[in-house]
């Protein structure tokens, strides 16, 4: 047993004394050509806008930090460019400017692009939510706002009301020419990636640990993306609904679906992963207000297609909408809407597929579906939601559990989380007999369906992709032998994430000058904790502390306020391995911030916690 080393610091004072670095404030407009160079770092103060004609470049290893009490927000308005190449061992890193140990969602605003390209709005053109100046949408479909690539953007992400909302990375308007790739976006305190309209196409994606949804599209988005991931924390989700897939296609002010349903969303997603909140399906540990891996409404035409969906309390919730938002059913009968060749596994009491009239228990659609004949599923040929999800033509697979079915390694991790399938995963394994010779499938090769001549030529895994549908066989798409974001080779190529990504990024160290100065394994940072949370959050009466210990050690779980006081230990003793769940009181306590801390022999993690009353 590991002797706990008790260090009587402050909140803040608990950290290493930050070095010495030039910091540049930035606010206001950029309105002529600028670079930021990697011998500083940037703090952005309220709305920072790149102008039109003007072309911010940012060199690989940056760290911009944003400030906490103006939300900054750093803004590419249309006709201006970002040129933000990091690499994969020299990220370009947006952060909250807070202390390690202290960052939370929604520290600062965001990105945000603005371009030419089209949307569905009446007007042609919409301003962004959320308070910034600026308008996007045009008629460039190839418009150019810049690159993004291997860049994290994380603490983002600012819901001022509903509707109203900055969040992680926002694509408004942004055209094919536009090049967006490794991407990973962090506890933002709204959506991670939300795109309004536009064009633009991605690869690399990940959305880690958000608040409200992972992948947000609307108004008129058709474009593509590849190899995404996304992985939710149990405790943290939103009022109006966590999902990792909100589809919309039509608002108030945009054209009528019922006019034209060439405005629709048609965007195309293949090989993604999303992890959501059950570890299993009969999982209480999680916060009700999670919904479903896709929410498709308001006449969406958006298609998943090669994908995994696991751990949600609903795979795909169809939302059948009002007659100004057109028909979502249309959609999907028609063949716009596809979800095919997709694996969902490990729902609530089942719940593959849900459908709901006008939004209707859209939030709470947790029963066991049965297949029905209300309309307009009876008009439009079919039998049912789930007679749809499982037919023939769509190729989907419906397993009870992720363990058991799916067999990934360890998608559920969230401090270092490896969704690579194993050995034994239907994404990367499958026998077949042909006469005396059993064949098994090499990942290692492309999908053979050849069953002549005892199979020789046969290879082909226990789910298939499918890049021949009309939706997939744009050369975008990289033609890739297995469903889901990640190959199963069973090599270190497989997990694109290496290097890049930060599963940790509360407690990195952000005090050097830029990102090639301390390590890339920072997603490793052995403190023996996995997995902090609170919930509720905000709390009223009482909270629930979770985590995960990953060696027998002694440890204190406190209660501690801003000023670095403790105010209440909610326990001092031995810990064996495992999960461990505490409940905490808050009723006496004074409205506010606090920060719930757990310590060990081995180090320290802290979550916030708000108290209202």
């Amino acid at each position: 047993m590991k002797k706990l080393l008790l260090i009587a610091l402050s909140v803040c004072g608990m950290y290493a004394a930050q070095a010495q670095v030039t910091v540049q404030t930035v606010q206001d407009s950029i309105s002529t050509n600028t670079t930021w160079t990697n011998n500083k770092q940037y703090f952005l103060k309220g709305f920072v806008y790149v102008t039109s004609g003007a072309t911010l470049t940012i060199d690989s290893g940056v760290i911009i930090k944003g400030d906490k009490n103006t939300k900054g927000t750093l803004i590419i308005e249309r006709g201006a460019k970002i040129i933000a190449k990091g690499t994969a061992t020299a990220p370009i890193v947006f952060t909250s400017n807070q202390p390690a140990g202290a960052r939370s969602y929604g520290d600062w605003g965001g990105v945000i692009l603005c371009g030419n390209a089209p949307t569905n709005w009446t007007a042609g053109q919409a301003q962004v939510e959320g308070g910034p100046r600026s308008f996007y949408g045009g008629t460039n479909p190839a418009d150019n706002s810049g690159t993004l690539q291997y860049v994290r953007i994380e603490f983002p992400g600012v819901a001022f009301s509903p509707g109203n909302e900055v969040n992680g990375l926002t694509l408004c308007g942004v055209g094919t020419a536009t090049q967006i790739d490794h991407i990973q976006v962090s506890y933002s305190g709204d959506d991670s990636y939300e795109w309004f309209g536009g064009t633009t196409n991605g690869k690399y994606l990940v959305s880690y640990r958000g608040w409200d949804d992972d992948f947000d599209t609307d108004c008129g988005y058709t474009g593509k993306n590849q190899f995404v991931f996304g992985i939710r924390d149990p405790y943290a989700a939103d009022q109006s609904g966590s999902k990792a897939f909100e589809n919309d296609s039509y608002l108030g002010g945009t054209v009528s679906g019922l006019l034209n349903d060439s405005f629709a969303t048609k965007a195309i997603w293949s090989n993604v992963t999303v992890v959501g909140p059950l570890v299993s399906p009969t999982s209480t540990a999680w916060d009700p207000q999670f919904v479903a891996a896709v929410h498709a409404r308001r006449g969406s035409s958006q298609s998943i297609l090669n994908s995994v969906l696991i751990g949600w309390p609903v795979g795909m919730l169809l939302d059948e909408s009002s007659s100004s938002y057109g028909s979502t059913i249309n959609n999907l009968t028609s063949n716009q809407l596809q979800f095919k060749n997709n694996i969902i596994a490990g729902n609530q009491n089942a719940t593959d597929v849900f459908y709901v009239k006008d939004g209707a228990r859209s939030l709470t659609p947790t029963t066991t579906w049965a297949d029905t004949t209300v309309a307009p599923w009876s008009t439009s040929g079919l039998v049912g939601p789930k007679s749809w999800l499982t037919s023939s033509a769509n190729k989907n697979k419906l397993y009870p559990t992720a363990q058991t079915g799916v067999k990934l390694q360890s998608p559920f991790n969230l401090v270092n989380p490896n969704p690579v399938p194993t050995s034994q995963s239907p994404i990367c394994y499958n026998t077949a007999v042909f006469g005396a010779i059993t064949r098994t499938f090499d990942p290692t090769k492309p999908v053979n369906t050849d069953t002549t001549g005892l199979g020789i030529n046969w290879n082909v895994p226990g789910l298939a992709p499918d890049f021949t549908t009309t939706k997939a066989s744009d050369a975008f798409f990289t033609k890739v032998n297995f469903v889901g974001a990640f190959a199963g080779t069973q090599t270190t190529s497989d997990n694109w994430m290496a290097k890049w990504t930060n599963f940790d990024p509360v407690n990195t160290d952000y005090s050097m000058t830029n990102t090639t100065e301390f390590p890339t394994s920072v997603a490793n940072v052995n403190n023996n904790i996995n997995a902090i949370a609170v919930y509720p959050n905000p709390a009223i009466v009482n909270a629930t502390i979770n985590f995960t210990i990953i060696e027998a050690s002694n440890a204190i779980v406190s209660l501690i306020d801003m000023t670095g006081k403790t105010v209440a230990t909610v326990f001092n003793g031995n810990l064996v391995a495992g999960n461990h769940q505490f409940d905490v009181n808050v009723a006496n306590l004074a409205m506010g911030c606090y920060f719930v801390q757990v310590q060990t022999a081995a180090g320290s993690k802290t979550i916030k916690l708000s108290v209202t009353k």
